[in-house]
């Protein structure tokens, strides 16, 4: 049972120590900005307790994208929204603070005792964790969803099947292609396309004005944020928001944030040779440690972009704002703000970085501003322990 009123009530979703677990993806926006399924993990709390005042305890240098605001409560921005944490919260005194395991869940105002959490809940400690939950968040999403009546009727030139649901936006452009909803729902955004001969498995998402290209071959578990473009093979890839994988090529077991960019006939291992488990890049250890996963391929930081035929390891982290390009496989970790590829990296210019984002971004009519490029100048001198070629 709900003990509270949403209606008029303040969320902050704050960043603790390990955020940085979250790096590159985090470098440029808080945890809560991170798109599980369909939507961000700041909408999934919002919709959750009903409320738009939603603001964001963070780094200093995202606080003028991402403003602060004056909370009723707080909550861990890795954390995401189920009935169980919502009870809980909506019990919090003033001066009690959630906690499970040592992780600090949520908390009102400002002198601490602590409650135990004890029940279940889904937290995101690495990156791998976003496309590891997005089937299952796709899921949830679209159970939780309201939908109206603003929705296309489904082309006759469209095969459909499968049990689970298949919600069309409106203004789409669908046709000549097949929903398998045997495993899981498909979502379509308003104003998406997808081209003829797609063949696409729920569960699957693709928000607003994202485009699937002809003859595309998209496996479960995938979501398209707002823009992206995509062809070729995906299994199990999550794009944040306005990413291109326009062009043949195969794409599996993948983040990538937004505003990056892959080449034509590009590829990513997502397993071993030797079926090994894998071991990947942490910025908070500043090291490679075991993931626990024997599946991992890309993970991709906002604004970075790699030329045709570019082939990734499994298990490959790429920094914010990278330009990789060349014959043969680049190192598994590659330094923000690198340029380079197999035979080596050097830095890839802040300057350049910012004038490619400018011709970039209004594509998607969105704005290269003194915002965006305060948060890559702090990224940029963040990152440089990592740029060992600088010392």
């Amino acid at each position: 049972m709900r003990l509270f009123s949403y209606t008029a009530m303040n969320i902050s979703l704050f960043d603790d120590a390990q955020v940085k677990g979250l790096y590159p993806l985090t470098l440029t926006r808080p945890a809560a900005d991170l798109r599980i399924g369909i939507s961000k993990i700041s909408e999934k709390w919002a919709a959750a307790l009903k409320t738009e005042f939603v603001g964001y305890a963070t780094l200093p240098y995202l606080e003028t994208k991402f403003p602060r605001l004056e909370a009723d409560v707080s909550i861990n921005g890795r954390l995401l929204p189920n009935e169980d944490l919502i009870s809980a919260i909506g019990l919090l005194n003033d001066g009690e603070q959630l906690e499970s395991d040592g992780v600090i869940l949520a908390f009102k105002g400002e002198k601490m005792s602590t409650k135990a959490f004890t029940g279940s809940f889904d937290i995101i400690n690495r990156p791998f964790d976003i496309f590891l939950k997005a089937g299952e968040f796709i899921k949830r999403d679209m159970e939780s969803m309201d939908f109206d009546d603003r929705k296309s009727e489904l082309h006759e030139s469209v095969r459909v099947f499968g049990e689970y649901p298949v919600y069309i936006g409106k203004d789409t452009d669908v046709k000549a292609c097949t929903l398998n909803a045997s495993e899981g729902p498909i979502y379509i955004g308003d104003n998406a396309t997808i081209m003829e001969g797609s063949l696409i498995r729920g569960p699957f998402a693709m928000c607003e004005k994202a485009v699937v290209k002809m003859g595309a071959k998209i496996y479960k578990d995938t979501v398209l944020g707002p823009g992206s473009v995509v062809g070729g093979e995906l299994s199990n890839v999550v794009m944040q928001a306005h990413s291109n994988k326009g062009h043949d090529g195969f794409l599996g077991n993948a983040v990538l944030g937004e505003w990056c960019n892959i080449g034509a006939d590009s590829n990513c291992s997502n397993l071993k040779n030797n079926y090994d488990g894998i071991k990947l890049w942490n910025y908070q250890s500043s090291k490679f440690d075991k993931s626990g996963q024997q599946f991992i391929g890309l993970i991709m930081g906002d604004h970075s972009k790699c030329g045709i035929n570019t082939m990734f390891n499994t298990g490959t982290v790429v920094g914010v704002a990278c330009n990789i390009f060349g014959s043969g496989f680049p190192r598994n970790f590659i330094p923000d703000f690198s340029w380079g590829g197999a035979g080596g990296f050097v830095n890839h210019k802040f300057e350049a970085a910012c004038k490619t984002a400018a011709l970039v971004m209004p594509r998607r009519k969105k704005e290269f501003d003194a915002i965006e490029e305060a948060i890559l100048k702090e990224v940029h001198a963040i990152t440089s322990e990592w740029r060992n070629w600088e010392k």
